[in-house]
Parts: C-alpha cells; sequence; structure tokens
C-alpha cells in the first residue's frame, strides 16, 4: 500500500506540473488541498488496512446480552481449555432446517476456543459422496439426516435434532448442552460411576415428583456420568468402581454395620456427597453424627435454621427458606468459586460445621456456604408446629449458621511419604484419602428447587470436585431463555418503596415545582 501510494503522489505532481497548476495562487491553493486530501485518504486506507490485517490474525468476541446468549458457559470454556485429543465435528444438516443458523454459530464458538476442534458442513442432499465417506469412516449402513457428528479417535457421538430442539412450543435451542454432553462421552474413555443409597426413606433419582432428585440425576448423565441406585445392606459393600457415593435425605438411621462400610470405603479412598436433613418427627437421626467428626465434620440434626427478613406489607417474616448469594459462599473454593454471581435456596436446613483444626486431625473441613445475616438455629423444634419460631439468644445457635462444608486430608499421610520419598518434596503431590461434601438440606437439589440459578451447580461442582474432574467445575449451560427471577428480601424491599412510594411521589413533587414558579 506504501508503494502504491508513492506512486500516486509521483504521477499527481508530475501530472500538475505539466497542466501548470501552480501557474497562479489560486491554482496552488486549490492543488495543495488536493493533494493534501489525496495524501489524508492514502493514510486512512493504510489505516484501515492495517487495522483489518491485524483483526484478521488477532481478533475478540463480545457478547452483550446481559444473559450471555451468544456466550459459552464457563464450564464449557473449562473443558475446551483442557482438551487433550482432537474432535471433527460435522455437521448434517440442509441449510433450510429450524436453527441451523444457531448450530453453526455456536459450533464456530467451540471452534473459537480451542484449536482441538475442527466443523465440516456437508450438505446431505447436495453433497451424498462425503456423507458417504463419513458413513463408511465410522462403520454406519446409513446416516441419518439432520444430525451432528462428534469423532475422536474411535470415538463418535450422534447428536439428533430433537437433542438440540425442543420440539414443544416455543422451540428453545439448547445446543451447547447437548454438543457439551458429546464432547465428553467421546473424550472420555469411561463414564464415572455415581451410586445413590437406597433403603432409608432416601430421596431417588427415578422419582420424578417435586420431592424426588430426577433432574439432577439427568444432569450427572449428561457430565458423562453414570447413576445407579444402592442398597448397602444388601451387597454389603461398596462397590468397587464407585467413584462418589450419594446419599440424598435419609429419615431413618443407618444401621452400624451400614455406617462401618460406608466408613471402610472412605478409609479406602472413598467420596462421599451428603445431604442430611433435621431430625424432626417422622425424621429419625441417621446415625451419620458419630461418623463425620472423624473427618473434622460436625451435624446438629437436631436444630432447623430460620431466617428472618423484612417483606414488604408484611413487615418481619420467619421463614425457612435460605438465600445464600455472593457474600455468604467461601471465599475460596473449588466448588463455590464460580457460583457467586448467583443465588442458592435451600428450605428447613440443619447447622453442618467445621471442627477446630487441630494436630490431631489428619482431615480439613472447609465451610462452602453459610446462611445470611439474621438467621440462626433454632433448638426448640418439638413446638415448631405449634408457635412461630423466635431466636433465644440463650439457648438457639448464633447466626450466621454454616450450611454446608468440604472435607479432604490436609497433609499427605506418612505411610505414603514413607513408600514413596520423592513426594515428601514434591509441592504437586496431592493428598490420597477420603473427601466429604456435606449439606445440612437436600431440597436444593430435588426437582422444586433445582431451576433456581445456582442450585443444579452446586450440586454438580461438588461431585465434579469429588470425582477430580476439575475441568468440568463452573456454571453450565443454562436453560434457553430462562426469566425466573430469584429476589432476595432486600431487593423485594426496593421495589417496594420505589413502586409505593416512589414512583406516586415523583409527578406530586414536579407539580408542587411547577405550581410554585406559576404562583410567583
Amino acid at each position: 500500500m506504501g508503494v502504491g501510494g508513492a506512486v500516486i503522489i509521483g504521477f499527481s505532481s508530475v501530472v500538475a506540473v505539466r497542466k501548470n497548476w501552480f501557474s497562479t495562487e489560486a491554482s496552488k491553493r486549490k492543488a495543495l488541498v488536493g493533494t493534501n486530501v489525496a495524501i489524508m485518504s492514502i493514510f486512512a486506507a493504510c489505516i484501515f488496512a492495517v487495522v483489518g490485517f491485524l483483526n484478521n490474525r488477532h481478533y475478540e468476541r463480545f457478547d452483550l446480552t446481559v444473559t450471555g446468549k451468544y456466550s459459552l458457559s464457563s464450564k464449557t470454556k473449562n473443558i475446551l481449555k483442557n482438551l487433550e485429543k482432537p474432535i471433527v465435528i460435522t455437521t448434517l444438516f440442509n441449510q433450510g432446517e429450524m436453527f441451523y443458523e444457531q448450530i453453526m454459530d455456536i459450533l464456530k464458538e467451540y471452534a473459537y476456543h480451542t484449536d482441538k476442534i475442527k466443523v465440516e458442513s456437508v450438505d446431505p442432499l447436495r453433497n451424498r459422496t462425503k456423507v458417504e465417506e463419513l458413513a463408511k469412516r465410522l462403520n454406519i449402513s446409513d446416516l441419518q439426516l439432520n444430525t451432528v457428528v462428534f469423532e475422536c479417535g474411535e470415538y463418535s457421538k450422534h447428536v439428533q435434532q430433537s437433542e438440540v430442539i425442543e420440539r414443544q412450543y416455543p422451540f428453545k435451542f439448547k445446543g451447547e448442552e447437548a454438543f457439551t454432553e458429546a464432547i465428553l462421552n467421546v473424550t472420555q474413555e469411561k463414564q464415572t460411576a455415581i451410586y445413590f443409597v437406597t433403603g432409608h426413606g432416601e430421596r431417588q433419582f427415578e422419582d420424578f415428583d417435586r420431592g424426588g432428585v430426577s433432574g439432577i440425576a439427568n444432569a450427572l448423565k449428561r457430565d458423562n456420568c453414570r447413576v445407579a441406585p444402592l442398597d448397602i445392606l444388601t451387597t454389603k459393600k461398596i462397590p468397587d468402581d464407585c467413584e462418589v457415593l450419594v446419599v440424598a435425605g435419609p429419615t431413618k438411621a443407618y444401621l452400624t454395620e451400614e455406617l462401618n462400610i460406608i466408613r471402610n470405603y472412605l478409609e479406602n479412598r472413598g467420596k462421599l456427597l451428603l445431604m442430611l436433613e433435621p431430625a424432626l418427627s417422622p425424621n429419625a437421626p441417621t446415625g451419620f453424627k458419630t461418623l463425620l467428626p472423624e473427618y473434622g465434620i460436625a451435624v446438629r440434626d437436631d436444630v432447623v435454621v430460620y431466617n428472618k427478613v423484612n417483606m414488604p406489607l408484611f413487615g418481619i417474616q420467619t421463614v425457612a427458606e435460605i438465600y445464600v448469594g455472593k457474600d455468604e459462599y467461601a471465599e475460596d473454593h473449588p466448588i463455590t468459586n464460580d457460583l457467586k454471581t448467583y443465588n442458592t435456596i435451600l428450605f428447613g436446613a440443619c447447622p453442618v460445621d467445621a471442627t477446630p483444626p487441630n494436630d490431631q486431625m489428619p482431615y480439613q473441613a472447609t465451610v462452602l456456604l453459610r446462611a445470611p445475616e439474621g438467621s440462626w438455629g433454632e433448638i426448640d423444634v418439638a413446638n415448631i408446629q405449634k408457635k412461630k419460631p423466635e431466636y433465644n439468644i440463650d439457648t438457639d445457635v448464633q447466626g450466621p449458621v454454616s450450611l454446608a462444608v468440604a472435607s479432604r486430608v490436609k497433609e499427605l499421610p506418612k505411610s505414603v511419604l514413607q513408600s514413596h520419598p520423592a513426594m515428601a518434596n514434591d509441592p504437586a503431590a496431592k493428598p490420597q484419602g477420603a473427601q466429604l461434601v456435606v449439606f445440612g438440606d437436600v431440597d436444593f437439589a430435588t426437582n422444586e428447587y433445582i431451576e433456581n440459578p445456582g442450585n443444579a451447580d452446586l450440586f454438580r461442582n461438588s461431585i465434579n470436585w469429588l470425582a477430580k474432574k476439575e475441568t468440568q467445575l463452573g456454571i453450565s449451560a443454562k436453560p434457553p431463555d430462562f426469566r425466573k427471577a430469584t429476589i432476595s428480601p432486600v431487593q423485594m424491599k426496593v421495589i417496594f418503596w420505589i413502586s409505593i412510594a416512589g414512583i406516586p411521589v415523583i409527578p406530586i413533587v414536579i407539580g408542587s415545582i411547577v405550581w410554585w414558579k406559576r404562583r410567583r
């Protein structure tokens, strides 16, 4: 561009001299102005060329929508960032199909975030040769149209159109959810085995009612997990392939034999996700209070956490719903680090806290979340049905109350250091032992509450942390067009005063000012 500009300027100068453009003062002025415009135009063109070149080589994308409609979730980005093997994604969609543009746009986002993904678009009606080559490569006699095929080595996954688009109105697009699941399926050699304990009134993953946990079980399956029930009393052991054991809200006591089986499993580097409930009638104490102190965790299942909130028109109210916001999450823990922009709702929880650390305790427990200011632990649970709970400073548990704890070995056991001396000096060596995440509530993971913004990711992050799947921590892809508002008591108070007092006062003030000026 610089050489071309010099040629143009030189040519213009020769023409100007031959045509006597500088013979008079007026012509000189016009010639100078014209030359200046030409030079500035050339410089502007050069600048645009450089900017275009840099933009083509180094560019960034910005999503200015409030919900991040055109962006991938942090969890998907983490997965893409840690891909080790190349993935080929082939679309077999006709260009006129519903959501074709959205499918191609989101796949471009996947390719933008990693160089391990290559996207190929094949028109199945116009390019039958490539379709036949793909079918031969996958050893499939006939490929279905309107599918997206993910390939990684010898593994492949076909995502049907029905998995990407909800067939019921308003035909929501859920491409990221389906495509990230496919990537996990073709890149992970085996599924993570998750066992849900049964036999003690626990919530069941096959229960689709409001109190069931079928919704969170489906989310685990999308994370490439295999979910199965487990009756400990029948099997007399925890299966060898169990990577995380889940106890979801038991209402009956565990036998000493069952607790010993769980203890043996934990001592063999087991992973436990335990969700308890207050032992109110008809619920009975489960027996975990005797097991958890061995891992630095203290549970008060004889206490119910309540919270006082100021509700418009009703004043101060005592509620069992606990709103956990950014100030109530742990300051620094992999499970909660990405959740601080979301609210989590718990209901009818019991306190779960970390015991004070000591040199004799090999486990270090960390509080994951607390109830907000104004909460307390009600001791007089026997009379809750008869009278309104009131905070008693002499007997009740003072707030803010801890609601969830994560525990793991705080240092490598001596047996490991003795058998592997090199690990004693290895700063990257990770402690080996049991890992536990204990919640004082199970309702947050049920079908009734799982749609609240932070609930599902809190549960899934807990599972992924226990299963050592750090790359899958973060905020998952949210359901499309999710518009459910979770309003905290403070926000409700602000809305109340703005709508009841603020808006009517504005015209009164303006009218008073106008009246006063006219009066003068």
